[in-house]
């Protein structure tokens, strides 16, 4: 990481090859100026106020010593300002005490040896004071700066414990040491290429040759180098590596305007900002790395799973098919035409089925892939309802059946042939699962801007451990027999993916009445234009 601070025109132009012009050169001395003067302009006012209070208490009683009460300003420029504003204090307070009450008075002629000595004891116990008050501010100043520095920082590493984006990192650590230096910044970070800023607060990017040899070394020899270290010194920034267990992944780097070197509480600071900001960024590679890993340990779950039901589920249909097949071929002369009729349908029933759980698998990778297109029509719900409970007793379901359809209920705008299979695979599930003497019943009504279509079976139900993922994939709840159902466990989580992309939900609910039955709700919004 590297942060720029305020920079002279030479270091500009060394590093980015910009600079300031002169009018804001110009600004920018005359306030720093002010900056310098303003504790030696208030300590000379102190100085005059305790002259003016002596002159005026003298002139109403007779004092014998007047010169604490220039102690008093020199311990308000010490607390205020510090030490060396206090000593430059302590030398007006000598100047001033001499000048207006030692005799001969306005003159700094001193006659008599005791006055002489008085003047010396004042500027003694100033010089004192001076020094132990400076040290006191500047001891309270720097515990408050590290308190404060200490809090920054706490704050800064709790949040960069929330981020697991490595840009987020980046671009919190840059902003972070800019605030806390006063300082731009930027982030180089380790690339093929060789380093390259990643981060830069204000933005930048463009580093002198020089400036660039600096910081790789840095970052090969995983070293500070730069201003006040012994590589470099002549390099106006100071360049530290940023260190993981794996190694150095880049560095930071302080700009050291006219050379100027960095307070010890600041270079602290630095090297605290630069651990924080590897540490953050190994966190959050090694968080990619599990999120990585357990993305492909999951597609590959679900390869293995898929595959083996495809290979469990077709077996079936296969068999049945290649029985068929083999018996026509092989008797086909010789049996009857009803034999033959039985074969035949039973080969297109179970090609159906196949194409059924094709059908399935091709819509759940058009789901996952996001490219699932509707060629939307209108739907006469009735018929919708009524083809599949048509295909459902083709495919040899005997269940007994009941369709019931509001005259309220309008069509539907969607999808007929992901509609159909929606209500196929719902339908299918009841059938699977409900038993062979199961009543099913099919349901539409309005709702408001809605319709609701409803499945509603008096089977076992689905168990509760199953219920909450029962529209995942893989997911399957045992059949009245015991096992765990054909199919490739697709279905139902396939209509949840159409219903959506559809704009509705779907929902499962069990048992239903009496601890039996399972209902599945599926709810389509209406257009607001009506056909």
């Amino acid at each position: 990481m590297v942060i720029f601070g305020p920079r002279s025109r030479r270091a500009a132009q060394s590093l980015f090859g910009s600079g300031h012009g002169r009018s804001s050169a110009r600004a920018g001395k005359r306030d720093r100026l002010l900056e310098v003067a303003w504790p030696y302009l208030w300590s000379a006012a102190a100085v005059a106020a305790a002259a003016g209070i002596g002159l005026g208490l003298t002139a109403l009683v007779r004092l014998p010593n007047v010169s604490m009460v220039f102690l008093l300003a020199v311990l308000f420029s010490a607390a205020r300002f510090g030490i060396w504003p206090a000593l430059f204090s302590s030398g007006l307070s000598f100047l001033a005490y001499n000048f207006f009450f030692i005799e001969p008075l306005h003159t700094f002629s001193v006659t008599e040896p005791h006055e002489l000595l008085s003047l010396f004891v004042l500027l003694a116990a100033a010089v004192l004071t001076s020094a132990i008050a400076g040290r006191a501010r500047d001891q309270a100043s720097r515990a408050a700066e590290r308190e404060a520095a200490s809090q920054r920082l706490y704050k800064f590493a709790r949040r960069l414990s929330a981020l697991a984006d490595p840009q987020s990192v980046l671009d919190h650590a840059a902003i972070q040491a800019h605030g806390d230096l006063h300082r731009p910044c930027a982030i180089l970070l380790r690339q093929e290429s060789g380093l390259v800023v990643s981060a830069a607060w204000p933005p930048d990017d463009q580093f002198s040759p020089e400036a660039l040899s600096a910081a790789t070394l840095a970052l090969s020899q995983e070293q500070a180098t730069g201003a006040g270290t012994s590589v470099d010194p002549t390099i106006p920034w100071l360049f530290l590596p940023l260190r993981t267990p794996s190694g150095a992944i880049g560095v930071l780097g302080v700009a050291h305007p006219d050379n100027a070197p960095l307070t010890p509480e600041a270079r602290t600071l630095v090297e605290t900002l630069a651990e924080l900001t590897a540490t953050a960024l190994e966190r959050a590679r090694l968080a990619q790395e599990i999120t990585t890993t357990r993305a492909a340990a999951e597609a590959e779950r679900v390869r293995n799973t898929l595959l083996a039901s495809i290979s469990h589920d077709f077996r079936t249909p296969l068999a049945s098919i290649l029985g068929a097949a083999t018996s026509l071929i092989e008797y086909g002369a010789r049996l009857p035409d009803p034999a033959r009729r039985d074969l035949l349908a039973q080969v297109k029933d179970e090609a159906e089925h196949l194409d059924g759980m094709v059908r399935n698998l091709l819509a759940m990778t058009r789901l996952e892939a996001g490219a699932l297109e509707l060629n939307r029509d209108w739907i006469d719900v009735r018929e919708l309802l009524d083809r599949t409970v048509a295909l459902v007793k083709r495919r040899g379901a005997i269940q007994t059946f009941q369709v019931r359809v509001n005259e309220a209920v309008p069509f539907v705008a969607g999808d007929p042939n992901l509609l159909d299979q929606v209500l196929a695979n719902v339908l299918g599930n009841a059938v699977q699962h409900a038993g062979p003497a199961a009543h099913v019943d099919l349901h539409a009504e309005r709702e408001g801007d809605q319709v609701v279509l409803s499945v509603t079976d008096d089977g076992p139900g689905i168990p509760l451990d199953v219920l909450p993922r029962v529209f995942e994939k893989f997911a399957r709840a045992p059949r009245p027999s015991g096992d765990a159902g054909e199919g490739t466990g697709l279905g139902l989580a396939i209509v949840r993916g159409v219903v959506e992309a559809h704009h509705g939900t779907v929902a499962a609910t069990s048992p239903v009445a009496h601890g039996r039955g399972t209902r599945i709700e599926i709810r389509l919004p209406l257009p607001k234009d009506d056909p």
